[in-house]
């Protein structure tokens, strides 16, 4: 049995994740260390030292939860400071970092990392029918391209972009894949019928496990998260979840209605 380790163990994803590939993969869920116990334990006498020894400390907790794995989800964030409403967390992008350099060095063959539909501002379409949103950037209507909708979004395109400059490090047979994700829910749920966002636990499984399972997949690639929405006045969805694993989502908010 292929294992697979998650970040972010206690919170929703790594949760439904966790009850979705029970039985499939031996999971195992890792719970990041946090930069106040890093400052009970070091004397450092500036922000520059103490920035090192938290990325030490991470990069060693990592390593070691990583070691042996087949596959491992980043899904943990610190959405208490940093979220799709506002704020900013640095240590954020730092732990994304250390991820990436983490799972390179154990040679993980398969490494997904959690971005999300904020990367890119969708916002203006969501109440309208149009053509679904592609995973690529769009720069026909601004030469600049489409921005985040907010700071959290900018951390997470970082996440992507990231990925790229880390996937020409990879070693032979490790891929990685950044998932734009919608709204995944505790109970499995869309907070309401009819939503555009909504990733259901079987469609954020089937992704994850068709990423793991292809071993034709390329080095790097960016997929929505997100369940087959449409129905009423959409009748397509608001993104497109192409990708080159074979997975097509199952569920559909409005067929819940």
């Amino acid at each position: 049995m292929k294992k697979v380790a998650l970040t972010g163990a206690n919170g929703t994803v790594a949760q439904a994740l966790t009850r979705q590939l029970a039985g499939k993969y031996a999971v195992s869920g890792v719970s990041i260390v946090r930069m106040d116990e890093v400052m009970r334990d070091v004397s450092a006498c500036t922000w520059k030292e103490l920035l090192e020894a938290y990325r030490s400390r991470v990069l060693g907790q990592l390593r070691q939860a990583f070691s042996g794995q087949y596959a491992v989800a980043h899904l943990g964030w610190n959405t208490r400071d940093e979220h799709c409403n506002g704020g900013l967390d640095p240590l954020n992008i730092l732990v994304v970092d250390c991820v990436y350099r983490a799972a390179i060095a154990e040679n993980v063959p398969r490494i997904y990392l959690a971005s999300s539909v904020h990367a890119y501002d969708f916002t203006r379409d969501y109440r309208r029918d149009v053509q679904p949103i592609a995973p690529f950037p769009d720069v026909r209507e601004d030469p600049f391209g489409v921005p985040p909708t907010s700071l959290y979004g900018v951390s997470k395109r970082w996440m992507e972009i990231a990925g790229q400059y880390y996937a020409r490090q990879l070693h032979p047979g490790q891929k990685i894949l950044v998932v734009r994700l919608g709204g995944v829910g505790d109970s499995g749920l869309p907070h309401r019928p009819g939503s555009r966002l909504w990733d259901s636990h079987r469609d954020l499984a089937g992704l994850f496990t068709a990423f793991v399972e292809c071993d034709a997949a390329p080095n790097y690639w960016v997929a929505f998260g997100v369940s087959d929405n449409h129905g009423g006045e959409f009748p397509r969805p608001l993104f497109d979840t192409v990708n080159p694993y074979g997975f097509r989502p199952a569920d559909n908010s409005f067929a819940l209605e």
